[in-house]
């Protein structure tokens, strides 16, 4: 009865007014129990399937990738933007909804004041859909971190739109052929997964026992299958390039067993398409440096925390030692000379060492350094809950393998962790400074890091017209990812160049813990 009275008493005022800008765009909610109302935001869909030309995706034409001038106005957390957190959020701010939004929840982790996490509830689904994968997306599917609030929220907020954009819709622009027939426009699929021979000849074993999706081992792929492809950009060669759909969007449906699948590797979401570029590109340099340091198990250089004259890292080494957990970071740069970090943590005088780690790369070293650090915070809370034994207590629903490496690798059983103690820790002053003021810039400078290595730099814009906030997918096909996937190049051939091998490691060499965030 009291709904059907504020919908007469709205109506009324539309009728009496000639409009009701409370009914604009908007659903109302009524909580009985607080008499508390809430407005949601209901944004239409330009790319719908049923009344939009949009939503033709699959006789749409794909269309080069412009990139203008973006002059950066913030560059003091997380990376270098055109505008702040607050602003982003103000901006879309009204996709978080539990009713109508693409976020139905974002949440603040309370720790302290100098770990700021925030988790985001949204829709999410992968091919490996099941009941511990239903549970993880209930829970939430993304996080954000940062060292402010502001920074954080907006962080975890844009993983969200940038999971959500990700996910197979069916109004995406597609073209039905085989691998043979698209010739040079096509892809190989694992030009960009990179699994080796061996890998592929022993999946069913290693599947078996493997209890997580993202470290599974595809088929083989059929060169001859007619498939759905998806357009990509080449900035390298500014034509369209084509990769599968199955490898571009997360939840494609299949009618055969998978030979390949989505992951999140160099996704990323801006305020402009090339804040999104410069994202999704140093993400996959992060990760192809953590590949080559991880599996072939390679002493870095620590780095001088105090030469950084950075407050915020001399309140995180205090908040460590208070934890009774050790603080340090490597320099683990690859080839691509983009400064990148890992930040590590072990517990002090304990068997099990809970060693936990962080990443982060971008072109200035501040940046890369901080989001190194806040990464480790971000995965803190889950080696934080101790019981009355002095045993951990880990979250429900957290991964077995992140489990099991918590609970058995030691700093002596993997020496790699920590720096040769012969070689000088890097100084702040020792790191050029790459970045301009300029996004477009940046942009350029990533993609002339990826010819001079003959490698091509590739885009696909995944940015939904109902949501705004640009989303792209970056890919290079021949860089790593951190996970266990061990094809022949650069794994071994860029640690032999830098002189940290002296010949390749087989691949029955390499580390067999694989990286497991």
């Amino acid at each position: 009865q009291t709904a059907l009275g504020m919908a007469a008493t709205e109506v009324f005022k539309w009728t009496v007014a000639g409009s009701n800008h409370r009914l604009s765009n908007t659903l109302i909610t009524y909580d009985t129990l607080t008499l508390q109302s809430q407005v949601h935001c209901v944004v239409k869909r330009p790319q719908c399937i049923s009344c939009s030309q949009l939503g033709q995706g699959l006789g749409q034409k794909p269309l080069p990738i412009v990139l203008g001038h973006r002059k950066k106005t913030f560059t003091t957390d997380g990376g270098h933007r055109c505008c702040s957190p607050q602003e982003t959020l103000r901006k879309y701010q009204h996709h978080i909804s539990p009713i109508t939004g693409v976020v139905r929840e974002l949440t603040k982790i309370q720790i302290n004041p100098l770990n700021h996490t925030y988790i985001a509830k949204h829709h999410f689904v992968t091919i490996f859909d099941d009941i511990a994968n239903l549970r993880k997306n209930l829970g939430g599917r993304s996080s954000g971190k940062g060292r402010t609030d502001a920074q954080a929220k907006a962080s975890g907020f844009c993983e969200a739109i940038e999971r959500y954009s990700g996910v197979f819709q069916g109004d995406e622009i597609r073209l039905k052929s085989s691998y043979q027939k698209l010739g040079d426009q096509a892809i190989h699929p694992n030009a960009c997964m990179n699994f080796s021979p061996r890998q592929y000849e022993t999946r069913k074993e290693w599947n078996a026992q493997c209890q997580g999706w993202f470290q599974k081992v595809p088929e083989p792929f059929d060169e001859g299958r007619e498939i759905d492809w998806t357009p990509v950009w080449s900035l390298t060669h500014q034509a369209v390039k084509y990769l599968p759909t199955a490898y571009c969007y997360y939840g494609y449906p299949l009618s055969y067993p998978p030979d390949c699948w989505a992951d999140s590797n160099g996704c990323a979401a801006g305020n402009t398409i090339e804040e999104a570029i410069l994202q999704g590109f140093m993400e996959l340099v992060e990760r192809d440096a953590v590949a080559l340091w991880w599996y072939n198990q390679l002493q870095k250089p620590q780095v001088d925390l105090d030469s950084f004259e950075e407050p915020y890292c001399q309140r995180l080494k205090q908040y460590y030692q208070e934890l009774d957990r050790d603080l340090w970071v490597l320099d683990i740069t690859s080839d691509l000379a983009i400064p990148t970090f890992a930040a590590i943590s072990s517990r002090r005088a304990h068997a099990v060492e809970d060693i936990i780690l962080g990443y982060g790369t971008h072109f200035d070293p501040k940046i890369a350094l901080s989001r190194a650090l806040t990464e480790l915070n971000q995965i803190l809370p889950s080696v934080l809950v101790v019981r009355a034994d002095g045993t951990t207590q880990y979250p429900q629903y957290t991964d077995p393998l992140a489990i099991e490496w918590w609970t058995t690798a030691t700093l002596a059983e993997h020496p790699y962790l920590v720096s040769d103690a012969k070689v000088t820790p890097k100084k702040y002053g020792e790191y050029a400074q790459l970045a301009s003021d300029d996004l477009l810039e940046d942009v350029q400078r990533c993609q002339r890091i990826v010819e001079e290595k003959n490698m091509e730099l590739l885009v696909l814009d995944q940015t939904r017209a109902d949501v705004g906030l640009r989303v792209v997918k970056v890919m290079v096909p021949g860089i790593r990812h951190m996970w266990k996937r061990l094809r022949e190049g650069r794994l071994y051939d860029v640690p032999v160049k830098a002189g940290c091998l002296k010949e390749p490691l087989a691949e029955n060499q390499l580390n067999p813990f694989p990286m497991w965030m």
